[in-house]
């Protein structure tokens, strides 16, 4: 019922534009078309009619410009998620002349964007928006903004009259990890949460000495417990180096399980996920026996036998690290089924004393 009306449509829009400039003296016009993809997509994916080629093929037409009228000049803006999905004619010279990619915001970047939403807002001294923006490492613009709002909310359901940094610590987590949930696991269930989390915290030390900021085993959204990480400096390039250390952190929650309560469980598996993801990363980085290749030329039987190797040998390593802090793990898994929660801070100094003694 609405065939020729996406074309229709597109003509009124540059029409409308023009007319716009001239009634108000103007010689510019801008037009901003959001989620272009929808307009944009690419030809011949629809193969019941052709009116998304016909809407598309408009726009391409007016974008030409060589029936333009001279009084006035269009400024054309769109904006996608998805480029991929554009045709290739709307990318050409002619049409859209500059690509600018917005990335997420670096650290400076959060920075700044952290000093905007906290305008207007009674922060306490020991706020410290510096951290801030370096914990919130791969944070959007929206991020940021519902970190400072669900911030000044937490401290006016607190009865506070200023936003402190613990604010902001506790609504960090809930943006990351969602709202915390009123399950609570059986006590044996919370002691082996208990361990995993600290078999993460541990190595994450040992990897990067001052990464760890919280240790939990609070339910919130699908995990029963966590290990927040402070991230480094943004990073954009990784080591062989690094990637192994991440593999490690990965796999030190269900061998921690392993090395108290002689078993894993199933708790683990979203951790495997990401530790299988790391190890194809280092393959295709050619940091793997199998040299310099393509993932995408590798057979998936070789390429799941490597993944296991590359795996199998992390495993021995973080396990032989693990069990020279069994009597550590046992002693913070106690306090962390008391208190629920530990900073890194506090992590850190009974590491420091267990080295001293």
């Amino acid at each position: 019922m609405y065939a020729g009306v996406g074309a229709q449509r597109v003509r009124e829009l540059f029409s409308r534009a023009r007319s716009q400039a001239v009634a108000s003296g103007k010689q510019n016009a801008v037009i901003f078309i959001d989620e272009i993809e929808v307009l944009g997509g690419k030809r011949g994916q629809h193969s019941s009619h052709l009116e998304y080629d016909q809407t598309l093929n408009e726009l391409l037409v007016q974008m030409d410009g060589l029936a333009t009228p001279q009084d006035v000049r269009l400024l054309i803006v769109g904006a996608t998620n998805r480029a991929d999905l554009l045709d290739p004619a709307l990318l050409r010279p002619g049409r859209f002349d500059r690509i600018v990619k917005v990335d997420l915001p670096d650290s400076a970047g959060r920075l700044s964007i952290l000093k905007i939403h906290t305008q207007g807002k009674p922060l306490a001294e020991d706020v410290d928006l510096e951290s801030l923006a370096r914990e919130s490492y791969g944070f959007s613009g929206a991020h940021l903004e519902s970190l400072t709002n669900e911030a000044a909310i937490g401290a006016l359901r607190a009865g506070k009259g200023k936003i402190e940094m613990e604010d902001f610590r506790e609504a960090m987590d809930k943006v990351i990890m969602g709202e915390k949930l009123p399950r609570r696991p059986s006590e044996s269930e919370r002691r082996r949460i208990a361990y995993h989390e600290l078999g993460h915290a541990i190595i994450a030390e040992l990897v990067e000495k001052g990464s760890v900021a919280v240790v939990t085993i609070t339910s919130r959204g699908q995990a029963l417990g966590y290990t927040r990480q402070a991230p480094p400096p943004d990073r954009y390039l990784y080591t062989e180096k690094a990637l192994r250390g991440q593999i490690w952190i990965c796999l030190a929650g269900a061998l921690a399980e392993e090395l108290m309560l002689g078993e894993r469980s199933t708790g683990a598996s979203g951790d495997y996920r990401k530790a299988v993801e790391l190890a194809k990363r280092m393959i295709q980085a050619g940091f793997s026996p199998l040299g310099i290749v393509s993932l995408e030329d590798v057979p998936p039987s070789v390429l799941q036998r490597t993944v296991s190797k590359l795996l199998e040998n992390e495993q021995r390593q973080v396990a032989a690290k693990l069990a020279d802090y069994q009597e550590l793990i046992g002693q913070l898994g106690s306090v962390l089924l008391e208190q629920e929660k530990m900073q890194g801070q506090t992590l850190r100094e009974r590491l420091a004393l267990r080295k001293a003694s």
